[in-house]
């Protein structure tokens, strides 16, 4: 049975709901250039900001506010966080967000989804309610009036970018995967097989002129290039296998890149890496000799971890052709 990951999201403190969110975004690099953790007094109305350019706060940006609550985020309390925004860009602190996001992960009260649906009506909403709902509740001990200022902010913004999410929403964005493998164990189950092209491709080319330097020293025949090889009775087959492992590894490695936080493919690569090097260190009597006692090597290492669980041996041993392409663990010496 699948575990309500959304029932542990509620129940995090709201520091680690930050935390939660900001190991989100950190997925979200096709969003953001860089993201950023406000924590404490101070954070003038920021909890979690994802910045689309360099620039950071002086780009475009994106707001998350984190609302920990043990119950749905009320109508007053969305007016008054989103009012936060406003003053401290109408005092000249940050431009405007490009977007607000409240992470409520208890969800967020039926008026507060209504304003979000009506962008227009959440906007004169706040016009007509600051002064008399708003005003007395963004700084403790002071009433913060509507200036033309903060009126002007809140014409400017645009309202069709407020937008909302529960624990539910954010554990179905498939961005949280790699959180949620950090901070639950989630499995995120097996890479799908690599697809191997018919074409020779770029990424390739180096581990398999390795081979071709080997299938000459070990003969008959030359191969200038795969296509000789790929024909030949004695060497297609063992060509055509090593493809399969390499493109099995590709697919692996693009997968959990995806789906599992930074860091646990690069642990799971200096496990076979550590795995196999004395092996291809050994002497051998030629480098074919080599290649075969590192697959054999690595086809049956056992890495840790959720990766290891799902690695075969044809992604074990594509691993280590993957090394022989950087020159880290070379066939032909």
């Amino acid at each position: 049975m699948r575990i309500n990951y959304a029932i542990q999201i509620r129940a995090l403190p709201a520091d680690r709901l930050e935390d939660f969110v900001n190991d989100w975004l950190a997925q979200r690099c096709k969003d953001y250039d860089s993201h950023e953790l406000w924590r404490g007094t101070g954070d003038l109305g920021r909890d979690v900001t994802g910045y689309l350019t360099a620039k950071r706060m002086e780009g475009p940006w994106d707001n998350y506010q984190c609302k920990q609550l043990s119950k749905m985020l009320s109508e007053r309390s969305a007016f008054v966080e989103l009012g936060k925004i406003f003053m401290h860009s109408a005092a000249g602190e940050y431009s405007l967000p490009r977007s607000y996001t409240f992470v409520a992960p208890r969800g967020v009260a039926r008026a507060v989804q209504q304003f979000i649906a009506h962008p227009e009506r959440f906007r004169t909403a706040f016009l007509d309610r600051w002064d008399t709902d708003i005003a007395g509740r963004l700084v403790e001990n002071k009433n913060i009036m509507l200036t033309l200022e903060i009126e002007a902010k809140i014409q400017a913004f645009d309202f069709t970018q407020i937008h909302w999410l529960d624990a539910a929403r954010l554990v179905d964005d498939p961005a949280c995967k790699p959180a949620l493998v950090k901070w639950f164990g989630e499995d995120p189950g097996p890479s799908p097989r690599g697809v191997v092209p018919v074409e020779i491709q770029a990424s390739e080319s180096a581990y398999i002129g390795q081979l071709l330097q080997l299938y000459e020293e070990e003969g008959p025949g030359a191969y200038p290039d795969a296509a000789a090889a790929l024909a030949c009775p004695k060497w297609g087959t063992h060509l055509r296998d090593q493809r399969t492992r390499f493109f099995d590894s590709v697919a692996f490695d693009r997968f959990y890149r995806d789906s599992t936080p930074e860091g646990y493919l690069v642990a799971f690569k200096d496990e076979i890496y550590h795995g196999v090097v004395e092996t291809h260190g050994d002497n051998h009597p030629n480098g074919l000799a080599r290649l075969r006692q590192v697959m054999r090597q690595a086809a049956i290492l056992q890495p840790s971890g959720i990766l290891g669980k799902h690695a075969g041996p044809q992604v074990k041993q594509g691993t280590c052709h993957q090394f022989a392409n950087e020159g880290r663990l070379p066939w032909h010496r």
